[in-house]
């Protein structure tokens, strides 16, 4: 009787042993299947075209970053089930990236692979905001952006103007101005030390004593000119320079008159006179200083008739009255007025300089330029003033 307890006995403590490590063998596989057989779900990206993006994206795109050249779009699902979409594309030859939630806020960028943070207009900077309010009165905020080049912040800012141009403008990081450009046309500023030479030793030798006051250089449809102030004692002078750093224009109307006799004509002058006024008798001159150049005026008698020459400050003819005499001189392109030049460049695309000429009879002063567009050739003749008088195919 006691064998048959000590049976039974033992037959329960294996069942319940049995029972157990099949409780635990269950526990155990649970454990497995919850984290090492457990499914994880990737983003899910999307490759699109340009005409697959929600419309607030291309808004965005072609307000923002007006001319940019599409190159690829992805439309991303994140695990959460949002979606964003990312956009690269070329500006003026310079890459971006942007980052677009679904209605085209601007989540994240690049430009050229340096991150550039979307500003808000309560987030520029005073200096900025002073800045706008001064010289764009009236204006509207497009956009901004802040970014990081070479350890150095800088600004980008979008508005429109008063007319509705759109401006865009470039401040370093303490907020000073460095360019704007708008209608084509880029203002950069320029520092004393980034000035032509031959803009420097202007100034040094028509102004002794004198302090920059502001330098900018501009373009604009192909054409480069520069723009400084400068100041002299207590007088300011607007000065404009061509893309060589000569002098084109200025504000400075001082003279400085010298009287030239027989004896101190420049050499050149008086081989000029012989060649071309045999037997004249000389009656006055004077050499005349202005800061946009030096003009030498010569008068002589040559058959009782009285003639005025002029000359520039290398002894080169210009013009003469008195007679019915032309003159031609041949020039450069760069020594044509502004707005001649500004209109050739601006009206005749590919062009090809074929002579430049300054035309005077008696004080009528004309440029004659010949050029070449394609197959095609033309005449345009401008006044003294670079205004257009006539273009003619030739």
């Amino acid at each position: 009787m006691k064998n048959l307890k000590l049976i039974f006995g033992l037959g329960a403590i294996t069942l319940a042993s049995n029972l157990m490590s099949c409780e635990q063998d269950q526990i155990n596989s649970a454990d497995f299947v919850n984290s090492e057989n457990s499914i994880t779900v990737d983003p899910v990206e999307i490759k699109l075209k340009l005409i697959d993006l929600p419309a607030p994206i291309k808004t965005q795109l072609q307000s923002l970053y007006t001319g940019f050249v599409f190159l690829e779009a992805k439309k991303t699902t994140t695990t959460a089930g949002v979606n964003f979409y990312t956009v690269k594309f070329l500006l003026k030859y310079v890459p971006y990236e942007i980052k677009f939630d679904t209605e085209g806020k601007i989540l994240e960028s690049k430009k050229a692979g340096v991150p550039e943070t979307t500003l808000k207009e309560t987030d520029l900077l005073a200096g900025i905001t002073t800045y706008l309010k001064t010289n764009y009165a009236g204006y509207k905020f497009v956009s901004a952006k802040k970014y990081e080049s070479n350890g150095k912040t800088y600004f980008e800012i979008k508005i429109k103007n008063s007319s509705g141009a759109t401006v865009e403008l470039k401040f370093d990081g303490t907020g000073k101005i460095i360019l704007s450009s708008s209608n084509g046309q880029v203002v950069t500023i320029v520092k004393e030390s980034e000035l032509l030479p031959n803009i420097v030793t202007y100034l040094k030798t028509k102004y002794t004593t004198y302090s920059l006051v502001s330098a900018t250089k501009i373009a604009k449809n192909g054409a480069i000119y520069y723009e400084l102030k400068v100041k002299v004692g207590t007088k300011t002078y607007e000065i404009q320079f061509n893309a060589n750093g000569v002098i084109m224009e200025s504000s400075d109307t001082n003279v400085k008159s010298t009287a030239i006799t027989p004896n101190t004509i420049p050499a050149g002058i008086l081989e000029y006179l012989k060649a071309n006024y045999a037997g004249y008798v000389f009656v006055s001159g004077e050499k005349n200083e202005r800061a946009t150049g030096t003009i030498i005026i010569i008068k002589i008698k040559q058959n009782n008739v009285t003639f005025e020459l002029k000359f520039d400050e290398k002894g080169v003819f210009q013009s003469v009255s008195g007679s019915n005499k032309t003159s031609e001189v041949k020039i450069n392109l760069a020594d044509l007025p502004a707005n001649a030049a500004s209109y050739l460049k601006t009206t005749v695309t590919q062009m090809v300089l074929i002579s430049v000429k300054k035309v005077t009879k008696n004080e009528a002063v004309t440029y004659v330029v010949k050029i070449k567009s394609g197959s095609k050739e033309y005449t345009v003749i401008f006044d003294s003033t670079g205004k257009m008088l006539s273009n003619k195919r030739s």
